[in-house]
């Protein structure tokens, strides 16, 4: 079972999101001007920050909690505030969650991170962190240690591919990687007529992989508007990357406010991959299992409703999304024993 952290660094962590969410939505960076809404699922209220998608024109939503919570009404009093918020505050705070035990990003995957954001790559849903380092920010989204410290340095950027943006391409990625002068070099494909989906420092294993959900059968990289670069197209991702939350993530010295899957949403994204692994990757469909365990066993006493529509959302999918979900709750049974009684009890509600 996760480790919960201190209450004071929860509290620490609760107030630098507020801050960092209040700062953003004023300087329309990377949320524009929106508004608080509410939703009720199964008789539990729910806040979103709502906002119109200049791309598409569309609603998006991103989650901010119970409706109720001392969270979610501070971050309404302080968007309805008019002092000023500033970097110097947040910096603040940032240096308190660190010094309280918040979990931090190794510094030079931070730094490449951190460029993406600054570049707007996490704005309007153009990109989402996913993989390890998305896990790790949830953690500190949902007040606990994880019972096995996880880092690698592979940095992962889903990005749908169904986005046309109104405001012209963005910087692409290989531009942001070259600008830091870390020594990042294109991937190359075994087809070299194929454009590169990853990026990596030669002689390190620090690594950019770039994403985008798979519509159909497998087909080669698919180029991402919202990113202005080339993407492998992956199965699962859609499902993964629907409703993202923004959170700090917090590096050595700075923080960076950044898209990643709702917890709930990454927890049954987990359990899917892990059944699509080849034999050979037997560890990291193992590692896979052990994330979703433990975001299972948080969230079915935090937010089961949360986990319970996720679950629906997914088996709603059809029957190969089912026998995959079964096939990994089996797994679960004998590996994670305690998350897969939770998960049971909310797949029979």
């Amino acid at each position: 079972m996760p480790e919960s952290l201190p209450l004071t660094t929860k509290t620490l962590l609760a107030e630098l999101r507020e801050l960092a969410l209040a700062q953003a939505v004023s300087e329309e960076q990377p949320l524009p001007k929106g508004s608080i809404v509410e939703k009720t699922i199964k008789g539990c209220r729910y806040a979103y920050y709502q906002f119109r998608d200049i791309a598409s024109q569309r609603y998006r939503q991103y989650y901010l909690g119970p409706a109720e919570s001392e969270e979610v009404e501070t971050i309404r009093s302080r968007l309805n505030a008019t002092e000023e918020l500033t970097t110097t505050d947040i910096a603040r705070i940032a240096a308190a969650c660190r010094s309280a035990g918040a979990l931090t990003v190794e510094s030079s995957v931070f730094r490449v991170i951190e460029a993406f954001a600054q570049a707007g790559v996490f704005q309007q849903r153009r990109a989402i962190l996913i993989g390890t380092h998305a896990f790790n920010a949830l953690g500190n989204l949902l007040g606990v240690r994880w019972d096995t410290g996880m880092q690698t340095m592979d940095i992962d950027l889903a990005s749908p591919s169904n986005i046309a943006l109104a405001a012209g391409p963005s910087e692409p990625p290989d531009s942001i990687l070259e600008n830091l002068r870390m020594g990042f070099i294109p991937v190359p494909q075994l087809d070299p007529r194929t454009p590169s989906t990853s990026f990596q420092v030669r002689g390190r294993q620090l690594r950019v992989d770039l994403l985008t959900p798979m519509t159909g059968k497998p087909q080669s990289p698919v180029f991402v508007p919202a990113l202005n670069a080339s993407a492998e197209a992956v199965r699962f991702l859609d499902y993964l990357i629907e409703s993202p939350v923004i959170v700090p993530l917090l590096g050595p010295s700075r923080m960076a406010l950044v898209s990643v899957p709702s917890p709930e949403r990454l927890a049954i994204h987990k359990l899917l991959v892990s059944q699509s692994r080849p034999s050979a990757m037997a560890a990291k469909a193992e590692k896979d299992r052990r994330q979703a365990a433990q975001l299972i066993q948080v969230l079915a006493e935090e937010a089961p409703d949360a986990l319970t529509e996720a679950l629906g959302a997914a088996l709603e999918q059809g029957p190969k999304w089912r026998k995959r979900l079964h096939n990994a709750h089996a797994k679960l049974e004998t590996e994670h024993s305690d998350a897969a009684l939770k998960l049971q009890e909310l797949w029979d509600e």
